[in-house]
This record gives C-alpha cells, structure tokens and sequence, in this order.
C-alpha cells in the first residue's frame, strides 16, 4: 500500500487534505490527537467554497493563505484545486507544477508527493490539448 502524503487530498473525496481527513482517525499504533491550525482551517475552507461554486470566495481565501503562509504549499495547492474546478486547465496546471516545485524543495514532502503535483499538472496539459 502507497503512503498518502499529508498534504495531498484525502482518497476518502471529502475535498479536504489528507492531514485533515482520514489520516486523524484514531488507530490503535496511534496516541494524541492532531492539532488543528489556523492555516488548516483556512486552506479547508476552499474545498467548500469550490463545491458550492463561490469561486471569488475560494480565490480570496488563496491569496489569504498565500500572503499569511508564504512559507506553506496550501495556497499554491488551493489555487490549482480552484482553477481545475473552474476549467482554467493551463492556469491550474501551472499551480500544481509550482505546487509540486515547491514539495520537491520544502522539509516534509515525500516523492510521492512531488509527483502527484506533477502528475495532476501533466494530465491538465494533456486534457486541454484534446
């Protein structure tokens, strides 16, 4: 079984990221619970936002998080999950390579990581040439 980067979103499809999903279930190897941040509950805000198609919203709380967490890949991330939602393919893909640029270079990213940016920028690329 692939270890899911804590960063990447959850594979229940709840929208969220891993780390703020699934991966905090209580399992038996585990002790304490997770702590949640004031960057979490922004970033999470997005998935909502985009599911309830208030895009200009979803983009506010991007540069938000961009601007109050430079140091973060959420609002990268965020940005391309907005753009994707919208059908701006180019616009996304060039947030999920820099996404994946910046977990190639950032403490705490996994290859595994690094690559499903990637991945998800190379399959807008090649859907929006169809």
């Amino acid at each position: 079984m692939n270890k899911i980067g804590r960063n990447e979103p959850c594979p229940c499809g709840s929208g969220k990221k891993y780390k703020k999903c699934c991966q905090n279930i209580p399992q038996p190897q585990q002790k304490g619970t997770f702590v949640y941040t004031d960057l979490d509950d922004l970033s999470n805000q997005v998935p909502a936002l985009i599911k309830q198609k208030k895009f200009v919203e979803a983009e506010e709380i991007c540069q938000q998080l961009m601007d109050q967490y430079p140091d973060q890949i959420d609002g990268l991330h965020r940005y391309a999950e907005v753009f994707e939602a919208q059908g701006e393919k180019r616009k996304a893909a060039q947030y999920y390579r820099k996404a994946a640029d910046f977990a190639g270079h950032a403490e705490g990213f996994d290859q595994e990581s690094v690559d499903y940016f990637g991945k998800k920028a190379e399959e807008l690329v090649t859907s929006d040439k169809q």
